[in-house]
């Protein structure tokens, strides 16, 4: 496609809004297949935030002078991917983790490309979607039956790959090592990996009820109805309206085709209200990959499309920061003697002090409760068995073929 080109493919879109034939990817519902049954155990924001308890503004990027949202990506890098639906609701999931451990280290990066490769088709017919397009939903349901490792597992690749054990983690050997006898192929699956998954999740909608949820647990993934102009003339159109993107343009349901995480809200010294928004197409697009959308008249149908959170379970990462599990180049991570392992109620103690030391509001009393009551029952159930994957499975089982 040469530059001359995709000028006039702008300009075309900015005069008339109309898209080209090949329409982008990325949202497409679930909704026909798999039932809006939500898995709730502890309180949402909705029961633990009052409306009067709501800021006028608030962004997880500066909590106290504080960030607690992880980095950005481009989900079009190496080539183009329909992927919004993975990286806005992977890109929610990371900034949970990081609020409800406080910003401690590390960032967590989930794997997105094992999202790519693994999520199912929401009629569990065709094959696995990836950069096809998806929602949320799907993912959150997945997360809930099947833990998925962070980056370094698996790079994302921005293609649709198999769900085998080499796409899901792996590593690999330099070529000399590779003689048929210890390993049989320069690289390998990783069978043992740290993992991560959702123990709760559902959904929200609605002006008032996607703040409560922000506030009291963090970040949601939204679905957004965002043509042509949206995408190539963003920033025109916020400079024109003081940083705020904003359209008088009326969309349908039928137009929701994008994913994007959303993370606070404020309202500029002219009274005019907005959303927090973590786009996927780099920092090179919007605000360093960021943009703002009038908040409260359902741009882009924001409020209307329908939001969906999780509550993560990350008790695998906090087993191994104690040092209750380890890890070797081929083998992956294996547990230590129990002796030696922090007992699990106190291990789940310092892993869920992150809202409870964010927030001092009443409120967000009840905030801190809610996170750490699902992470002593995950974490307890890991102290009891012992660690992570081998719940599922015996170190002997790893690797059989590349192992002499």
């Amino acid at each position: 496609m040469t530059s001359a080109f995709v000028v006039l493919l702008i300009q075309t879109v900015i005069l008339t809004g109309a898209k080209p034939a090949s329409q982008h990817l990325g949202y497409k519902s679930s909704a026909a297949w798999l039932a809006r049954e939500p898995v709730i155990r502890t309180p949402t924001g909705e029961q633990l935030v009052s409306r009067e308890a709501l800021p006028k503004d608030w962004d997880w990027r500066s909590v106290k002078g504080r960030n607690l949202v992880t980095s950005d990506a481009n989900q079009h890098i190496d080539q183009y991917c329909g992927g919004c639906w993975i990286f806005g609701t992977t890109s929610a999931l990371n900034d949970r983790i990081k609020i409800m451990r406080n910003g401690r280290y590390p960032d967590v990066m989930l794997a997105r490309q094992v999202v790519v490769n693994c999520v199912p088709s929401a009629d569990g017919k065709g094959p696995n979607p990836g950069c096809n397009g998806g929602d949320s939903w799907m993912i959150h349901r997945y997360m809930h039956h099947n833990k998925i490792p962070d980056e370094t597992c698996q790079p994302y690749q921005a293609r649709n790959m198999e769900c085998v054990p080499e796409n899901i983690c792996r590593n690999c050997v330099p070529p000399y090592m590779v003689d048929g006898v210890k390993f049989n192929t320069s690289c390998y699956p990783v069978k043992d990996y740290i993992g991560y998954g959702v123990r709760e999740y559902g959904s929200v909608s609605g002006e008032l009820a996607m703040m409560k949820e922000i506030y009291a647990r963090g970040p949601i993934a939204c679905q957004f109805a965002t043509d042509d102009p949206f995408m190539f003339n963003y920033s025109e159109n916020a400079a024109r309206n003081g940083g705020i993107y904003l359209t008088n343009k009326k969309y349908t349901k039928a137009d929701i085709d994008h994913v994007m995480e959303v993370v606070g809200w404020g309202e500029t010294a002219e009274g005019m209200k907005y959303w927090v928004v973590r786009n996927s197409w780099g920092t090179y697009w919007g605000s360093v990959g960021w943009l703002k959308i009038q908040r409260g008249t359902d741009e882009l149908l924001v409020e209307s499309g329908g939001c969906d959170w999780a509550v993560p379970d990350f008790s695998e990462l906090e087993a191994a920061l104690e040092g209750r599990v380890m890890g070797d180049y081929v083998q992956g991570i294996h547990p230590v003697p129990p002796s030696e392992a922090t007992p699990a109620l106190e291990l789940a103690a310092r892993a869920t002090r992150g809202v409870k030391q964010i927030h001092q509001t009443a409120p967000f009393r009840l905030a801190a409760i809610a996170f750490v009551s699902g992470a002593l029952a995950s974490l307890a159930c890991v102290g009891a068995v012992g660690a992570h994957r081998f719940l599922r499975g015996t170190v002997a089982a790893r690797q059989p073929s590349l192992l002499g």
